[in-house]
């Protein structure tokens, strides 16, 4: 049997998670966030362990500061570094609720706030990724996806989504990407959304005079994980890192 390329497992997860979730709208089987992303990390390392390396650090503190994964999209020349929240679009519902002003009674800040400055503080891209069915959507519908799959996950840089105070699905379309256009080497310009492309990563130094703090250089080796960074992710309250080795990509 062929693996899948992980460009194709993107688009199978992201179709997985849009149709289960809009079955999950017809029964009482609850389909939530940690569900969802759980299970689709599970299935990127089952196929592509090679090049996927997956460390889980604590389920501590998420309310406190807003974030879950730590993802790392190692090129040749460039990783993007990324802390992931994921939100889920709920039955019935047009707008993410508690997007721009969940906050927790024992935080400081509203959700969003404490993802923003705790990626900014480890020179981290903050993003939500965002959980749909295919049905909820207008901008991604089934024709702006190469059939026949369905964009269940959308992902968006959490400053531009809170700039633009956006928490209906129709205007966060217009701020986020399907996700599987972080993994395919043919994705458009993702530029415009705060992203980098396959081809970006693994492509010449660029001239431009400086780049934001969570493009950084890659290094010989994708780092390992140790009881230091362990200790820092449990204080930080990340859930657990994710780095996809895209150097032979493309």
């Amino acid at each position: 049997m062929t693996t899948p390329s992980l460009c194709d497992t993107f688009l199978e997860l992201g179709t997985a998670v849009s149709q289960n979730l809009a079955l999950s709208y017809g029964c009482h089987i609850s389909y939530g966030e940690e569900t969802i992303t759980e299970s689709c990390l599970l299935e990127i390392w089952r196929r592509h362990n090679a090049i996927v390396t997956i460390k889980t650090f604590t389920k501590a503190q998420e309310a406190k500061n807003g974030a879950d994964w730590e993802w790392n999209l190692i090129g040749k020349t460039y990783t993007l570094k990324m802390r992931v929240q994921a939100k889920r679009l709920r039955k019935g519902a047009k707008k993410i609720s508690g997007l721009l002003n969940y906050k927790a009674k024992s935080a400081p800040h509203p959700q969003v706030d404490m993802l923003i400055s705790r990626a900014a503080s480890q020179n981290l891209m903050p993003v939500f990724c965002l959980y749909s069915p295919e049905k909820s959507r207008k901008t991604w519908s089934a024709s702006s996806m190469p059939s026949p799959f369905e964009a269940g996950c959308l992902m968006g840089d959490a400053t531009k989504i809170k700039a633009a105070a956006a928490n209906d699905l129709a205007s966060l379309e217009k701020l986020t990407v399907p996700w599987h256009h972080l993994a395919c080497p043919t994705a458009p310009d993702l530029a415009s959304k705060g992203f980098l492309s396959i081809s970006f990563l693994n492509g010449p130094a660029s001239k431009a005079a400086s780049l934001p703090s969570y493009v950084q250089e890659t290094g010989a080796a994708p780092r390992s994980f140790d009881g230091f960074e362990a200790n820092l992710a449990l204080e930080f309250g990340i859930m657990g890192r994710i780095d996809i080795d895209l150097r032979n990509i493309g």
